[in-house]
């Protein structure tokens, strides 16, 4: 997919760098060209559209002295990125009741009112566009992300990233939006392939518009380490997915996976609509 990006937009520049990049008429008449290719290859698939814009991000990196290319990224990018939001848009409004619901349900389960510095939902439009586009829950995506890593914007030094995937090896030290973008995709690509390995023996439905609680204590025990008994993962480590929820894990230190993932549903009903 990454060589057809390249090649649909090299075809329409000549390979000369300027400074001081004025676009012509011709450029402006290439861009159109190019945005139609794309949403026609990518018509319907939101996670196609958003694979190309990550590969935008990617390719703006290793090629930020071309400025001519880098105003047909930004194009590209922008109307790639509209088409996904106004679906996701569309979606997330048709999800709003369902997550109030959720909450009220399991919200009294939460053990203490935990006031810990948050930076998780800094970044929220990148990590629900993502989840929307892989049909993932945004609030999974966060609440991992904040489990493993607090929600740092850097690459840990053991080179496992934000997610802590101990199977990658990733860089450490700093962190750019297109290394942020692929983080975000392994994620989940991995979480889903853990679902898709063990279909047989769960069913884990975790969706951007529907979830429960059965799929998300499925997920930490797949994520974390769990076994598996009477079509349920039991986590070999429950504070994994229960501090600050509940009696038994009263004393936790900050919420862990299902509490942090109600409050992001919480905060997503009250900020993102």
């Amino acid at each position: 997919m990454k060589k057809i990006l390249f090649c649909l937009i090299a075809s329409g520049l000549l390979w000369s760098c300027s400074f001081a990049y004025q676009p012509t008429s011709n450029d402006m008449a290439q861009i159109n060209l190019l945005k139609n290719q794309l949403t026609a290859i990518t018509t319907g698939n939101m996670k196609d559209k958003r694979a190309f814009y990550a590969q935008i991000k990617t390719l703006q990196e290793q090629f930020s002295w071309y400025d001519q290319l880098n105003y047909y990224l930004d194009a590209l990018g922008l109307n790639l990125i509209t088409e996904v939001n106004i679906e996701k848009v569309k979606t997330k409004i048709i999800a709003k009741q369902f997550k109030q619901d959720f909450f009220n349900i399991y919200s009294g389960g939460f053990s203490q009112d935990i006031s810990t510095p948050d930076s998780c939902t800094g970044r929220y439009n990148t990590m629900d566009t993502i989840s929307f586009a892989n049909n993932f829950p945004t609030a999974l995506t966060i609440a991992t992300r904040y489990r493993e890593t607090n929600c740092g914007y850097y690459m840990p030094a053991n080179t496992n990233g934000p997610f802590q995937i101990i199977s990658k090896n990733y860089w450490t030290g700093q962190i750019s939006e297109a290394k942020f973008i692929q983080t975000i995709q392994d994620f989940i690509d991995f979480s889903q392939s853990k679902y898709q390995q063990y279909k047989s023996k769960l069913w884990v439905k975790l969706t951007y518009t529907g979830f429960d609680r059965t799929g998300l204590v499925d997920h930490a025990g797949l994520y974390n380490g769990g076994i598996i008994s009477w079509s349920i993962v039991n986590p070999i480590n429950p504070k994994y997915a229960f501090d600050g929820y509940g009696q038994d894990y009263s004393w936790a230190a900050r919420y862990w996976l299902i509490p942090k993932f109600l409050k992001v549903v919480d905060w997503e009903l009250k900020n993102s609509y």
